[in-house]
C-alpha cells in the first residue's frame, strides 16, 4: 500500500486535489516569507505530509534535507533534543532543511517544551511544519 502511495503522491502543487485554499494561502506566506512554521491539520489522508513535502521542495529543500519524524513513536524529551540539535546548524548542501512531525500531537509534554523555542525562533534556513489530526 505505501508503495502506492508513494508512487502516486503529488509532486507540485498543481497535482493536489481538493486543497485549493490551502494552497493558496501556503503559497502566499511562502512568497511575502513571512513564516517559517507551519501546522497542517486534519483527518489521514487529506494530504498534510504530501503538502508538508511540497512547502519543503518549494523553499528549495534538498530530499536529504527534510527529517520526518513520527511523533507517536519518537514521544520523549531526548528524541526531540536530538533532532532539534541535528538543525542548530547548516545544512552540508547548503540548502534549506525542513522538520516534518508527523503526528504531533502524540509529543510529550516535556518534547513540547524542548522544541518550542526552535518552532518559534528557527535558526535561518529551517522550516517546522506540524502535522496532526487533532486541532
Amino acid at each position: 500500500m505505501s508503495e502506492l502511495i508513494n508512487k502516486y503522491r503529488p509532486n507540485t502543487w498543481d497535482e493536489v486535489i481538493g486543497q485549493d485554499r490551502v494552497i493558496k494561502s501556503i503559497q502566499s506566506v511562502l512568497t511575502k516569507n513571512s513564516s517559517r512554521a507551519f501546522v497542517l491539520v486534519g483527518p489521514s489522508g487529506v494530504g498534510k505530509t504530501t503538502i508538508a513535502r511540497l512547502i519543503g521542495k518549494s523553499v528549495g529543500c534538498n530530499g536529504i534535507d527534510i527529517v520526518e519524524i513520527d511523533a507517536a513513536t519518537h514521544t520523549g524529551v531526548d528524541a526531540m533534543r536530538e533532532v532539534t540539535g541535528r538543525f542548530a546548524f547548516k545544512s552540508v548542501t547548503g540548502s534549506p532543511r525542513m522538520l516534518i512531525i508527523d503526528e504531533c500531537h502524540s509529543l510529550s509534554k516535556n518534547s513540547w517544551e524542548a522544541t518550542l523555542k526552535s518552532i518559534e525562533e528557527p535558526p535561518p534556513g529551517v522550516y517546522w511544519v506540524l502535522c496532526t489530526t487533532e486541532p
